[in-house]
């Protein structure tokens, strides 16, 4: 499934300033928690209805996303709690791809395109 980088980006910050908040041993389920609220409510703003739904279909998950994420988190001794970790997780269970917003690349495009008619009026000076 393709999403749009932006959120991806805000997973990550957010997870971070929740992680922030334990001390060493963050509880699995509230992380897992927090990070599906999170997507559901970044995916909404983005357009995206029912984004859980997906992932688990498009992924063609065995059990519940929830229960595989609390799974992967617990079994492994070596994962570590950062917004970074948690999101690559999820997208590797879920098979995420994550796509520039059409609308910054829009951006990106008019600002060289302002660039090129600095350039062409310092010609002229």
């Amino acid at each position: 499934m393709q999403l749009p980088i932006i959120i991806r980006d805000s997973l990550v910050e957010e997870l971070d300033d929740m992680l922030e908040a334990y001390a060493n041993d963050p509880d699995t389920e509230a992380v897992v928690s927090y990070l599906l609220e999170q997507l559901e409510i970044l995916a909404d703003e983005e357009g995206i209805d029912d984004v859980l739904s997906e992932l688990e279909d498009e992924a063609s998950l065995e059990a519940p996303l929830a229960e595989l994420l609390e799974a992967e988190m617990a079994s492994n001794d070596e994962f570590e709690f950062t917004g970074e970790e948690v999101v690559s997780l999820l997208e590797r269970l879920c098979e995420i791809e994550w796509e520039n917003d059409d609308e910054d690349d829009d951006w990106d495009d008019e600002d060289e395109d302002e660039d090129d008619l600095d350039e062409d009026d310092d010609d002229y000076l």
